[in-house]
């Protein structure tokens, strides 16, 4: 199961970095289909996270729970990945219901950008420790 959570966290990641990067040339006013691209991205992007969010969540209380005390690479990797995504999580969800569902004017472009190149790095980082590790 960690395999196929880790290559569907690889793979969406690759897809929103390569979106990101491809809708400036395809649609740079984002009128067409690179917002329908977005709209099925958005949901995809929230699930990934969750699992990002909840295998980070498991890592840091195994971390937290060995007897070796202090600040460890571990330590730093299994805390950065599971703020770092509670942060994007809270920051694509509110440009994202703001933007969609809301007020059109709260979602705000700059969110936007850096969501879309943070996220690529902690799901990718994310989708590589699971596709590596043996145990569920």
């Amino acid at each position: 199961m960690n395999k196929i959570l880790g290559t569907f966290l690889k793979v969406l990641a690759v897809v929103v970095w390569v979106q990101f990067l491809a809708i400036l040339f395809y649609d740079p006013a984002q009128e067409g289909v690179g917002f329908q691209i977005w709209s099925v991205l958005d949901p995809l992007m929230v699930i990934a996270i969750l699992v990002t969010i909840w295998f980070s969540f498991r890592r840091k209380t195994e971390i937290d729970s060995l007897e070796e005390s202090g600040l460890t690479k571990d330590y730093f990797e299994a805390n950065i990945a599971l703020y770092g995504g509670v942060a994007l999580l809270a920051a694509l969800l509110w440009n994202w219901i703001g933007s969609r569902w809301s007020y059109p004017l709260v979602s705000f472009q700059w969110l936007w950008i850096l969501i879309d190149l943070t996220l690529p790095l902690l799901l990718f980082s994310t989708g590589l420790r699971l596709t590596r590790s043996e145990a569920m």
